[in-house]
């Protein structure tokens, strides 16, 4: 069942949808603080509003959120592959998650529907919140999710900070999840100033103005270029230096 509150979309398995207040921020931080710290840590690197880069990240300062980070990239529509994998995501995997598609994390079955929620984040652009669970050899556990959107060098948004928070380290892998609950929120970019394209130059179009270029001579002088006249039209009109003739010895 989806509802909308506000401006945010949020989707709950046929239970009742939480009150959703400045971003989820109320519910992160009572589940986890890594997710409020991560969600705390990328507001700061937009004081004016806009997404973040991804070369302003600063690994030294992400301490907290580290271990539980995934770096996405978006190669292409509907193709997104982890760039960078923390510990915690390639214990529940159980393998090294560089280079994998972030698909890789989702049951079989829902895949399709949380390819299509992450792409999302970047072309709303939005954030995205997911509950997640997951069962295994070892039992089951819960998981949260935090989707970012981060710009790349060319300032589209190709690429975004994502955390997993499971409740408990498992060593079972590969673990794949099933979404439980989801939270797109769009996110309020400003409004990009407008580039006006510089004033082309003026030609002349008129006699007047040919004569007013040439300071109101009625002929033109050496270098002065007419309309429609090349470069070799007013070489040739230009007059040839005075001919000096020779000294002659008169005896």
């Amino acid at each position: 069942m989806t509802k909308h509150v506000g401006q945010f979309e949020t989707t709950d398995g046929g239970a009742r949808a939480d009150n959703v207040h400045d971003l989820t921020r109320a519910r992160m931080t009572r589940m986890s603080p890594v997710l409020e710290e991560t969600w705390r840590y990328w507001t700061a690197k937009r004081p004016d509003g806009d997404i973040p880069t991804r070369e302003s990240l600063e690994p030294r300062a992400m301490g907290l959120i580290l271990g539980h980070a995934l770096i996405l990239d978006r190669v292409r529509p509907g193709t997104v592959r982890v760039r960078l994998g923390g510990r915690i995501p390639s214990a529940l995997m159980g393998m090294e998650v560089r280079g994998l598609p972030v698909r890789a994390f989702f049951d079989l079955m829902q895949r399709g529907d949380a390819a299509e929620l992450i792409e999302r984040t970047f072309t709303d652009p939005a954030t995205l919140e997911l509950d997640l669970t997951s069962h295994g050899p070892h039992g089951g556990i819960a998981a949260r999710m935090l989707v970012l959107p981060l710009r790349d060098r060319s300032g589209d948004v190709t690429k975004a900070l994502s955390v997993i928070v499971p409740e408990r380290l498992v060593d079972d892998g590969p673990r794949r999840f099933k979404i439980l609950r989801q939270t797109l929120c769009p996110v309020d970019v400003p409004a990009k100033p407008i580039r006006h394209a510089p004033a082309p130059r003026r030609h002349f179009d008129a006699p007047a103005q040919a004569d007013q270029a040439s300071g109101g001579r009625a002929d033109p002088m050496p270098g002065d270029i007419l309309p429609g006249a090349s470069i070799v039209d007013a070489a040739e009109r230009t007059p040839a230096a005075p001919r000096v003739p020779y000294l002659r010895v008169v005896k």
